[in-house]
């Protein structure tokens, strides 16, 4: 290689750094969020927690509740994904229902649940059903569906970084 074939190389290579390397983060990071979302309902389908999917829903991107926020400052971009279905961004102590089954919650006091029982013997609540239960005080251990999905994710990503950052290089460079 020659002098100036280094200095094309060299421009090059920052015009990669200025131009094109935010936007493959980017998309990069949008990969592992898709990735993590989509293991966030396949263990929840796993470990079979609910049977309606308002839940599942909140964890596709655009959907109801669902978490998909960017941050990028101080050198940095990340990438937060999640559901917040249910949560009061008023009351940070009034955790959505996401977070209640994989945290674990108590029922300190009973009280009255509105619904009706279907068929297949499944409670529906209903704000406006006449009838419904007692929910009586008793806790409820978490289920960690997103821990555990996090961790599965976890292994797989410095590879899909990896693969992806060679595959976008060789497309810049060849």
């Amino acid at each position: 290689m020659d002098f100036r074939e280094f200095e094309q190389l060299a421009r090059k290579a920052q015009d990669f750094q200025k131009e094109h390397l935010p936007r493959i983060i980017r998309n990069i990071l949008e990969e592992l969020g898709e990735t993590l979302l989509n293991a966030v309902v396949e263990e929840i389908n796993a470990q079979d927690l609910i049977d309606t999917g308002t839940m599942i829903n909140s964890f596709a991107r655009g959907n109801e509740g669902n978490v998909w926020e960017w941050d990028s400052g101080r050198n940095a971009i990340t990438l937060e994904v999640g559901s917040n279905l249910g949560a009061d961004g008023k009351d940070p102590d009034k955790w959505g229902y996401p977070r209640l089954i994989n945290d674990g919650y108590e029922i300190k006091k009973a009280h009255f649940v509105p619904g009706y029982w279907n068929s297949g013997g499944s409670f529906i609540y209903d704000r406006n059903a006449k009838g419904g239960f007692i929910a009586k005080p008793r806790k409820f251990i978490g289920r960690k569906y997103f821990d555990i999905a996090v961790e599965g994710v976890e292994g797989g990503m410095n590879g899909l970084i990896m693969k992806r950052l060679e595959k976008e290089m060789a497309r810049f460079f060849a």
